[in-house]
């Protein structure tokens, strides 16, 4: 597939991390919250588990992987953005400690009510990614040139539409993002309702936002 010029220079150029990280995650919204309850619900169950998760779209945030990360062995993050990906490889070497990260963690812990501490639970996070590598959803091979394993789980979040532009576009990808998984594996994706843009400093950014009634058959 063709790669779009303009989506290429908005994120590999215009994408600021520490602003994006700053505006959106500095404390847990309405909207964060809800992100992460719905991903903590989907993992209290136990019936979502196995060896290897694959993160897509990671972005330059942890906060799609700490419910996870408990019910897998190793974690891959694959993020488009080098620049995300730079911010990513910071967090997991320790380098990078944002104020999102301690405000997430401790309101996911307090959702498990199991008594584990913030810097163990970020510690145990670091330990289980085995990568971090470059991915763009919109080529044949999404992950190329990387050679991955096939997943047991896939979580997503916020990802799909910002790349996507139609209903068919975001069914596409996820079914590609799907095949990744092993017979029997877990997708689980978070999206945004609604909206047809981001902004992150002074730069927009697309994002397709589905109706209520069109998540419902995506």
């Amino acid at each position: 597939m063709a790669v779009d010029p303009m989506f290429v220079q908005d994120y590999n150029a215009a994408f600021e991390p520490e602003t994006y990280l700053n505006t959106f995650y500095n404390d847990t919204s309405p909207r964060m919250a809800f992100g992460l309850t719905q991903f903590h619900e989907a993992f209290a169950s136990g019936n979502i588990k196995g060896r290897q998760l694959l993160d897509f779209g990671t972005g330059p945030t942890i906060h799609s992987i700490i419910s996870a990360s408990q019910h897998c062995e190793s974690i891959l993050l694959a993020e488009f953005s080098p620049q995300n990906r730079d911010t990513l490889k910071q967090w997991h070497s320790g380098e990078l400690k944002h104020t999102s990260h301690a405000i997430f963690l401790d309101y996911v812990l307090k959702l498990e009510g199991k008594g584990d501490s913030v810097s163990n639970r970020e510690a145990s996070m670091r330990e289980k990614v085995s990568g971090i590598i470059p991915c763009d959803i919109r080529n044949e091979n999404p992950f190329a040139p990387c050679f991955i394993p096939a997943a047991d789980i896939i979580t997503s979040s916020l990802c799909m539409e910002a790349v996507a532009l139609s209903i068919p576009e975001y069914e596409s990808y996820a079914a590609q993002l799907a095949s990744v998984l092993r017979p029997g594996g877990h997708l689980v994706l978070f999206g945004c309702v609604g909206g047809s843009f981001y902004t992150v400093g002074t730069s927009r950014f697309s994002s397709f936002g589905m109706t209520s009634s069109e998540t419902q058959t995506a």
